[in-house]
């Protein structure tokens, strides 16, 4: 799997998302070969809040690692949660993988998430 057919796959399942009412243009779309890049976008929801996606990613071994990640859910610009693997915080158990939850900044350990599995979480949070 080459690392554009990644993302367009990611792009194209946004896209089809019913709750999601507009994709950015990707904000970087960068490729260091034809098997590793960077993805950088904001997902709109119907609500008004948004999603933004970091996504460093290789698919050398013929499917998608995350080498790095961030997905920050954001209402009235506020953030309501971020998933990220940022090795920032060792003590958390399942470093480096955390959630960053709330204003108050509340660390959660978590297990490396899907961009579906986030969606997942948010779909519920809609329009409260």
């Amino acid at each position: 799997m080459k690392i554009t057919d990644y993302y367009a796959s990611v792009e194209r399942s946004l896209r089809q998302n019913a709750n999601i009412s507009q994709v950015d243009a990707p904000q970087a779309f960068l490729t260091s070969d034809d098997y590793n890049g960077l993805f950088r976008c904001r997902v709109h929801f119907w609500d008004g809040s948004y999603l933004d996606i970091y996504e460093t990613v290789s698919t050398e071994l013929g499917y998608p690692v995350r080498i790095n990640y961030a997905y920050t859910y954001l209402r009235d610009g506020q953030r309501v949660f971020r998933y990220d693997n940022a090795p920032h915080h060792p003590d958390v158990a399942t470093f480096p993988h955390h959630k960053h939850i709330g204003l108050n900044d509340r660390l959660a350990p978590t297990d490396q998430p899907t961009l579906g599995q986030v969606i997942g979480e948010i779909e519920p949070l809609l329009g409260k």
